[in-house]
């Protein structure tokens, strides 16, 4: 886990044999490209595991996410706080920004990660591991606790994730964070 917290850069990346890109993008959003992950063997721990598909960094069970200066001109995306997206192959699932925050909040995994309001992964294939792991991360105007919706198998649920500063009950992120 500590690798998908770590830094990555922004390079292109050749498919292997075998693997597969994504599928069309859900309207107003991105599709994951399945082929495009940096660990084909990660671990969902300690991430939560939310409706048994994707791990991510909710509160308050794992601390805020530190950001960074994103280099953006796009005001909303001026901050950007980077953690992997760990997901089970063979589930579809979207991420979704609630319309409130949409004004202020992008997601995005994969290379590129392209900034969007909506994620749709969809039956990425199993190459050996439980678990694929993506870089990428959240794009915001300024620090805050945010909301994301993941919908899978027809049940949603909505998280927390405490970007650049710790939502309620949550550890603040562990390093310096840009505000």
């Amino acid at each position: 886990v500590a690798m998908l917290l770590a830094g990555c850069t922004s390079t292109s990346v050749a498919l292997a044999p075998g693997k597969t890109m994504s599928s069309p993008a859900p309207p107003g959003g991105s599709a994951l490209a399945c082929g495009n992950y940096i660990d084909a063997n990660a671990s969902a721990a300690p991430l939560p595991v939310v409706l048994g598909v994707v791990a991510l960094p909710v509160s308050p069970r794992y601390p805020a996410l530190g950001t960074a200066l994103s280099g953006q001109s796009d005001k909303t995306l001026r901050l950007f706080a980077k953690t992997g997206l760990v997901i089970k192959p063979g589930t579809t699932f979207e991420l979704i920004v609630p319309a409130p925050f949409t004004r202020r909040l992008s997601i995005g995994w994969g290379l590129p990660g392209t900034p969007s309001h909506r994620l749709l992964v969809n039956s990425c294939p199993n190459p050996g591991g439980k678990w694929l792991a993506y870089a990428g991360g959240y794009w915001i105007d300024h620090p805050a606790c945010v909301p994301i919706i993941v919908r899978a198998g027809g049940r949603q649920q909505t998280v927390h994730i405490g970007i650049g500063t710790a939502c309620p009950g949550q550890q603040p992120p562990p390093g310096p964070s840009q505000s």
